[in-house]
């Protein structure tokens, strides 16, 4: 027997397409490449009369069109849902010392990032050899060990290093378990992933989100369980850069404290190594300067996440940092009575606390666009104190009653982000 280990640190959340040529497509031709790519995606639970036989089945339709268009009327009745995104799983040969053997489970997501908690299968029959979904709900993700698995795949053509958020991966060869390769197969004016029958092609792989975690419920689920009054808005969540300026003052000079100004980062290098901390600080210039401490597990982070709550139209906001591939570590800039702001380890299930929601005074999420700038934003905490250079030598921001006031500069990189 072989039994394969999750490693979620793999794992990420993709918009697949069928390359619908033989000819190589290149991530920085993408926008160009339209025409030569068609959306990969299933669905299930519809109505009988809506004239589908192929429910379930992995299909890679319409061509040229871009992403799955999808009007009232595709919806035909309640519980009839479309997957257009997949979540791949990353499994390990656990007799695999050097972590070579990497296989995926692959499921099914709405536009929304919902898993729909199905797998998709490949059919081993020799008059089948479809890719598809079971009627049934399946296990929960995330299971820690699977034993001789036979509904793992294999992507080959992908370099892991060049893994990270927002990626486009061209050029892969999906495999099934037994080997056999993808192909794509017309079959009654539909069109089907098939391993047996069809035109062998390609795949491409938009990475909406590296080390995205196995979870059955939406980001914000369970607010209204534990009473919380806030309602997470991930259409007004955001990733952003922010630059620190210091305000104008009669008194200030060059070079004099009040004159602090650059990057704001996240530097994890304090604590101790199982239990990293990081302090929000500003860069000497308005680029990150080294990216690592002493090791990989001492990072610096330039990019962070804003994820909104609403409460009576009133904005907060938890700020989570973001490795250099785009990942979102679990800490969350904190307030806490007593204590210093800080960047801690929290747990995603803990959300919408008090420490943890923050104001962005100046900025409004809903006109916000990818690559805007936002300038004299001002960040406050949810007691109302407003962040200031609370140290001068150390470059630190902090919520203390003395200290140099200032404002952000933020730099949108994304909107309606989702983890």
């Amino acid at each position: 027997m072989t039994d394969y280990v999750y490693h979620p640190e793999f794992s990420f959340l993709a918009r697949c397409w069928w390359q619908l040529t033989d000819e190589l497509l290149r991530p920085d031709q993408w926008d160009a490449s339209t025409a030569k790519l068609a959306p990969m995606w299933l669905h299930h639970g519809g109505a009988g009369f809506h004239n589908d036989d192929w429910y379930r089945y992995l299909r890679a339709e319409p061509e040229g069109s871009g992403p799955l268009r999808l009007e009232a009327e595709d919806f035909t009745r309640p519980g009839h849902v479309y997957g257009e995104l997949f979540w791949f799983g990353a499994y390990i040969s656990g007799s695999d010392r050097t972590g070579a053997t990497l296989r995926y489970e692959m499921r099914p997501y709405d536009r929304n990032w919902k898993p729909l908690n199905r797998i998709v299968h490949s059919n081993p029959g020799a008059l089948s050899g479809y890719a598809g979904i079971k009627d049934q709900a399946e296990a929960a993700a995330g299971r820690q060990r699977l034993t001789d698995p036979v509904h793992l795949w294999n992507l080959e053509g992908i370099n892991h290093k060049d893994f990270q958020r927002g990626a486009r991966l061209c050029n892969v060869f999906l495999f099934n378990a037994a080997g056999q390769r993808a192909r794509r197969y017309e079959r009654s004016g539909a069109w089907l992933i098939n391993t047996l029958a069809g035109q062998p092609g390609l795949m491409a792989l938009e990475v909406l989100d590296y080390a995205h975690e196995a979870r059955e419920v939406a980001w914000g689920a369970g607010l209204q369980r534990v009473g919380s009054r806030y309602v997470f808005k991930p259409e007004h969540s955001f990733i952003a850069r922010a630059w620190w300026r210091p305000d104008e003052t009669p008194v200030a000079r060059p070079g004099e404290a009040d004159g602090v100004s650059g990057l704001v980062a996240a530097r994890f290098d304090e604590g101790v190594e199982w239990h990293p901390r990081a302090k929000l600080s500003v860069e000497q210039t308005d680029a990150l300067g080294m990216r690592w401490g002493d090791d990989e597990t001492r990072p610096a982070c330039e990019r962070f996440w804003f994820a909104a709550y609403v409460d009576n139209g009133v904005y907060a906001y938890e700020i989570w940092p973001l490795d250099q591939r785009g990942r979102r570590l679990n800490f969350t800039l904190r307030k806490q009575q007593g204590w210093t702001m800080s960047l801690a380890r929290r747990w995603a299930s803990d959300r919408a606390e008090a420490d943890f929601l923050w104001h962005l005074d100046g900025l409004d999420p809903v006109a916000l666009q990818a690559g805007a700038t936002v300038a004299n934003v001002k960040l406050r905490h949810s007691n109302g104190r407003v962040v200031k250079l609370a140290d001068r030598s150390e470059r630190r921001l902090g919520t203390e009653t003395l200290g140099a006031e200032g404002s952000l500069t933020v730099q949108v990189v994304e909107t309606s982000a989702r983890f």
